[in-house]
């Protein structure tokens, strides 16, 4: 298994310009700030996140800028030109079709994780305008976990407005329970999708929420 560090990626030029493009614009415009404890990165993992703002991935990355992270982007955004898809693919993007039509993401996702790197996926598939809670989580993030083995880390975040700093609170990593004997069902999806979806809300409080 590979390393799973961004050194060891054999990434190029313009990768690195874009993940510098987007530290800078994090760190002078929303300045985000980790309430509780960040925990430490040693296996594959994926990143269960609420969705708020197009820089939540962004944000999540810089918090861990040594390990290479794939964020799932709505291949509706992916292939909406050329520049679009020229910009997710440096940004190490995986696109996924929101209306589970495809499984391709499923497949892409599962290769990256086979190689020790990491996947930011948002259970709710799509952004948060709710003001506050969650949507109801899509299973995707479980049937992935399921065929990995690759541990969850949950992740809360507060809306954010300028110029206020961007919170965000990511909890302890976790596995889910084994998968059944032959292959995952629909009731172990919904069941561990709960789970995912109780962890990333227990760290509401951690923001005041």
């Amino acid at each position: 298994m590979a390393s799973g560090l961004v050194k060891d990626a054999g990434l190029g030029f313009k990768e690195y310009l874009l993940r510098g493009i987007g530290y800078v614009m994090a760190h002078l415009v929303h300045r985000p700030k980790v309430y509780g404890r960040k925990p430490s990165i040693d296996k594959p993992t994926i990143f269960a996140c609420r969705h708020v703002g197009m820089m939540d991935p962004v944000i999540l990355m810089d918090e861990y800028p040594s390990i290479l992270m794939h964020p799932l982007v709505a291949d509706d955004y992916y292939e909406k030109n050329g520049f679009t898809r020229f910009f997710y693919d440096t940004a190490c993007c995986i696109p996924i079709d929101r209306h589970n039509s495809s499984r391709k993401w499923m497949y892409d996702s599962q290769a990256v994780l086979q190689k020790g790197e990491h996947i930011i996926i948002f259970p709710e598939g799509r952004r948060n305008k709710e003001g506050g809670g969650l949507l109801p989580f899509k299973t995707g993030a479980a049937y992935l976990a399921g065929l990995t083995g690759a541990q969850i880390v949950p992740v809360y975040n507060k809306f954010w407005k300028f110029p206020h700093r961007y919170r965000l609170a990511i909890g302890e990593p976790f596995e889910l329970d084994p998968v059944p004997e032959g292959d995952a069902t629909s009731e172990w999806a919904h069941a561990q999708t709960a789970r995912i979806q109780e962890a990333v809300t227990a760290l509401a409080p951690l923001l005041g929420e």
